[in-house]
């Protein structure tokens, strides 16, 4: 029978619905050993592939070549090809994915599922390492190597898979995040679109979106033209239905008084009214259809953890906020110390030195996840906003350290991480003057 990835990973094709049945979380972390760093750069068909010199002094390229993604005898030669080349050294081979698309998935799960240490890179790494910010010529093999030169300076993180519940967990609130995303864009879409045709509409509303808004964007009465050219009493009937009885005639009436006085030309008028409605039937299908069923999902996920959380104990750590957190954090076991974890969320400092002297704090390192990252942005600037200790951190770092917006924000987002991290590893209940001291 020919070789096959499965048969390869499960000869006897046993227990299929548990595929991550011969996982070890305890071998994830990569070991204080010597590895011989081999870099991937992936992509839709072919990657390319760079094994270097394992010893830190040494940037030499052992073995090069262009391989085919998903092919079952390029994924085998990798493999020999690596403990063939690590063994002089007395190394165990490494490798290291640019995390750019979806592509570096099949070869990581694949390689990851045989025992073998995988690593990654992200794409602002690799450019960084690049050197100058002159014009270069680019190839795959050249970023390979680089994303091998990135672990080798010590700033790779090694990746891990989850186990049931958490995968699940993560996968949902990274969909969740997306539409949540795609709400927000539809909702600055339409504001656009409102301003350009009639300047003054949401002036005549408490909220830009509202039930009343969107039914009106539905039946195509936004514009001033289609306004005035409705009858007053659909006007009416469509506004009654929407907000409940609460709103009616006099709404219609001021519509109709700003229809008449709007300043707008006359562009398109068919086309922005049709656009509108679409937006409008998006956004709810977006909030009332979608993200239900993935907050369900979330929820469920959260019930079946296997330890022991109180997150949503934290002001602003609701179900999406606790599941992202979670689901981008892993197993607490995994991580040794709380600065790893501010490091996985990529909310540590990235220091320049020049002659062995700091020259100060630049960027943000961004390594690691990306969505924990933007979630716990957002939830310190509420923090900030809203929470009489976060504001306190907030005005710390702002005018007494003299940190910007965004590098005070992520301050009290790296507090929170610390914070929430502490509590999912001991089971902790949330406790603010534990967390904030006076």
């Amino acid at each position: 029978m020919p070789t096959t990835f499965a048969r390869l990973l499960d000869p006897s094709f046993e227990d299929e619905d548990d595929p991550l049945r011969h996982y070890d979380a305890r071998g994830e972390p990569l070991e204080d050993r010597l590895y011989l760093p081999c870099g991937i750069d992936p992509h839709k068909k072919a990657c390319a592939a760079v094994f270097v010199h394992p010893l830190p002094h040494r940037q030499d390229i052992l073995c090069q070549r262009q391989i085919h993604n998903q092919y079952l005898p390029d994924a085998l030669w990798l493999i020999d090809e690596g403990r063939r080349l690590a063994e002089p050294f007395h190394a165990t081979p490494l490798y290291i994915f640019e995390t750019s698309g979806p592509f570096w998935r099949p070869y990581r799960h694949f390689l990851h599922q045989l025992k073998l240490p995988t690593a990654t890179v992200t794409g602002r790494q690799t450019r960084k390492a690049q050197g100058t910010g002159t014009r270069k010529t680019h190839n795959d093999l050249k970023a390979a190597y680089l994303i091998a030169k990135v672990f080798k300076q010590g700033e790779s993180h090694a990746t891990r898979i989850p186990p049931e519940p958490i995968a699940s967990l993560r996968e949902y609130t990274r969909l969740h995040l997306f539409f949540a995303e795609q709400s927000v864009a539809i909702q600055n879409r339409m504001f656009d679109l409102r301003y350009q045709i009639h300047p003054t509409f949401d002036d005549l509303f408490s909220q830009p979106i509202m039930p009343t808004t969107l039914a009106l964007a539905k039946e195509e009465l936004v514009h001033p033209v289609r306004i005035l050219k409705s009858e007053p009493d659909t006007l009416q009937q469509v506004i009654r239905r929407a907000s409940h009885g609460k709103l009616g005639d006099r709404l219609a009436e001021a519509l109709h008084h700003s229809a008449l006085t709007a300043f707008y030309t006359p562009y398109a008028p068919e086309a922005q009214s049709v656009n509108l409605k679409l937006l409008a039937q998006a956004y709810e299908h977006i909030h009332h259809q979608i993200l239900p069923q993935l907050q369900t999902h979330i929820h469920d996920c959260l019930q079946n953890l296997p330890f022991q959380q109180f997150l949503t104990e934290i002001p602003y750590f609701g179900p999406v906020v606790t599941g992202t957190f979670l689901g981008e954090l892993g197993l607490p076991g995994w991580f040794r110390t709380v600065d790893s974890v501010v490091a996985w969320f990529g909310l540590d400092p990235s220091l320049s030195e020049s002659a062995e002297h700091d020259t100060g704090v630049s960027h943000l390192t961004k390594r690691g996840t990306k969505y924990g990252r933007r979630m716990m942005w957002m939830v310190a600037r509420n923090w900030s906003r809203f929470v009489p200790e976060g504001r306190h951190l907030f005005k710390k770092e702002r005018y007494v350290n003299k940190l910007s917006y965004d590098g005070a924000i992520c301050v009290v987002a790296a507090k929170l991480v610390r914070m929430a991290f502490a509590m999912a590893r001991d089971g902790s209940q949330f406790d603010m003057s534990k967390a904030f001291p006076s």
